[in-house]
C-alpha cells in the first residue's frame, strides 16, 4: 500500500515545480487583482482568497488589489429603506447611496479582507481612492440611454458616479516597494467631494463608488 504521506509529499513537489517558472519570470512584477465584496459574503471563499493572494505575495510577485460591493450596498439600502435604481447593469448614486456606499466598502468589506490576509501573515494597507490622491476622477455627464425594453431613448443622471482620468500610483510603489499589500475601495474624489467612479472601454474599470463599479 503506498503510504499517503509519501503521495502528498510528491504532489507538492510536483506543483512546486510546475510553479517554479511562473514564480522566477513574474518576481517583482505587479499585478491588479480585482474582486467583488462577494468574496467576503462566505467565510471560505475569504480565506480561500487570502491563502492564494499570500502565497503570490510571499514568493515575491506584487499584488494590489481592489474590491467592489454591490452586493452588499443593495442589502444595506434595503436594509434602511434607500430605493435603488439600477440602469443597464449601472447603479444611480445619490447623495444617501454614496454615504451608504462610502460606510459599506470602508467599514466592512475593506476591513475583513485586510483581517484575512493579516491572518495569513500579510502586511496589508486599507486604502481608497483619496488616499494620495490614487484616482483622480470627474463625475459623469448625464448621457442618453437606450431602454431595451421599449427601444426609447432616456436622459439619465448617474448622480455621484465618476469616469476615472488618471491613476496616480505613487503612493502604491512607496507600500510595494515597502513590501506591503494595498488592498483599494473603489471611492475616489474630483477635487470637491466622493466620487463613484467607472472606468469604460480601453481604460480600466474599477467599481463601485467613485472609483467605479461594476454591478
Amino acid at each position: 500500500m503506498t503510504d499517503t504521506t509519501e503521495v502528498g509529499n510528491q504532489l507538492r513537489l510536483d506543483l512546486l515545480r510546475e510553479a517554479l517558472p511562473y514564480i522566477q519570470r513574474f518576481k517583482g512584477k505587479t499585478f491588479v487583482v480585482k474582486c467583488s465584496g462577494k468574496v467576503t459574503e462566505d467565510h471560505a471563499s475569504l480565506i480561500s482568497l487570502a491563502e492564494e493572494l499570500a502565497l503570490v505575495h510571499q514568493v515575491g510577485i506584487r499584488v494590489c488589489v481592489v474590491h467592489g460591493g454591490g452586493k452588499q450596498l443593495s442589502d444595506l439600502a434595503q436594509k434602511m429603506g434607500v430605493e435603488q435604481t439600477i440602469i443597464e447593469g449601472r447603479r444611480v448614486t445619490d447623495d444617501e447611496t454614496l454615504e451608504m456606499a462610502k460606510m459599506i466598502f470602508a467599514g466592512k468589506i475593506n476591513t475583513d479582507i485586510l483581517a484575512a490576509l493579516r491572518h495569513r501573515g500579510v502586511e496589508a494597507v486599507g486604502l481608497s481612492g483619496v488616499d494620495g490622491n490614487i484616482v483622480h476622477a470627474e463625475r459623469r455627464p448625464p448621457k442618453e440611454i437606450v431602454n431595451r425594453e421599449t427601444g426609447e431613448s432616456e436622459h439619465v443622471d448617474f448622480g455621484h458616479v465618476g469616469d476615472i482620468l488618471e491613476i496616480n500610483a505613487r503612493l502604491l510603489t512607496v507600500l510595494l516597494d515597502q513590501g506591503y499589500l494595498p488592498v483599494n475601495k473603489t471611492v475616489a474624489a474630483d477635487g470637491k467631494r466622493s466620487r463613484r467612479a467607472d472606468r469604460e472601454g480601453k481604460r480600466e474599470r474599477w467599481n463601485d463608488p467613485e472609483a467605479a463599479e461594476h454591478h
